[in-house]
């Protein structure tokens, strides 16, 4: 079991969504899973899909790419149901808050601060 928080793999964007809120999201699914104690619960669960988006209002992870820029900081909901392949929404029903985290290049997985 990895330490509270983990250190999440290499993952890769599968797509882009778009929540109920208007806000963009991206579907990550890690290179392998990671099974770490939930805080909610105090329940061992398993991260392997997960989805992220920026923390700030106006963030765009895509802006990762720009010059000068080396993290964004996101919000990463671990997605506890299948998910629609198809379907364009993102269904809050089906995601639990993870924790929040920065994302950098390349991607090497949220790190905590």
């Amino acid at each position: 079991m990895e330490p509270n928080p983990p250190k999440l793999p290499l993952g890769t964007i599968i797509r882009k969504l778009v929540g109920t809120n208007r806000t963009s999201y991206h579907l990550v699914v890690l290179d392998h899973p990671v099974i770490c104690i939930r805080a909610k619960t105090r329940e061992e669960w398993t991260l392997r899909t997960l989805v992220v988006a920026p923390t700030f209002q106006g963030a765009m992870l895509e802006k990762i790419y720009s010059p000068g820029k080396s993290y964004i900081h996101v919000g990463i909901g671990n997605i506890l149901t299948p998910f629609e392949e198809d379907h364009p929404l993102l269904d809050f029903s089906k995601v639990a808050y993870f924790a929040t985290g920065s994302v950098g290049k390349p991607w090497r997985g949220p790190e905590f601060r």
